[in-house]
């Protein structure tokens, strides 16, 4: 059975920058997605299904809502357990509606398949950030100190 070298007040506080990290590095994609669907609404409206004039504008706001609200929590870590829960059904359902590389032109297969294998590294980085919680250095971390992510906000 392998054992670990590093010892228990190591393997914390590396886990609390490795949380960190991973919370800050996935934020941006999320953020920067629901930014420009802002700026194209109608054309991301226009996408789903329902059309810009109809249930597609639905969608495409709570799209938004879901990425700058689930970004701005991961980011921040306040209340990244649910954001990190909410975001993975979300990212499951784009890529099987955006990224289905089985069903693209050839032009766009080696593209598509980059975009769903992405979002598959993504979905483990959200689960272990729903799993673990954001870790103590996170808002929700100061908001009760001592707390190693206080899970009772989550």
């Amino acid at each position: 059975m392998p054992t670990s070298t590093r010892s228990a007040a190591t393997a914390g506080a590396l886990d609390a920058w490795v949380l960190l990290f991973a919370r800050v590095a996935i934020a941006p994609l999320f953020l920067y997605s629901g930014i420009g669907k802002v700026m194209a609404f109608a054309t991301t409206a226009g996408r789903l299904p329902g059309g810009a004039d109809g249930f597609g504008a639905v969608l495409a706001a709570g799209a938004i809502a879901v990425e700058l609200g689930g970004g701005t929590a991961l980011l921040l870590g306040l209340f990244a357990r649910p954001a990190a829960a909410v975001l993975i059904p979300f990212t499951i359902a784009a890529t099987l509606m955006f990224h289905n590389f089985w069903a693209a032109p050839e032009a766009q297969v080696v593209m598509q398949t980059i975009n769903f294998l992405k979002n598959l590294g993504l979905l483990g980085a959200l689960a272990l950030i729903a799993f673990y919680g954001p870790g103590v250095h996170a808002v929700q971390a100061a908001i009760k100190p001592g707390s190693k992510g206080a899970p009772e906000l989550s």
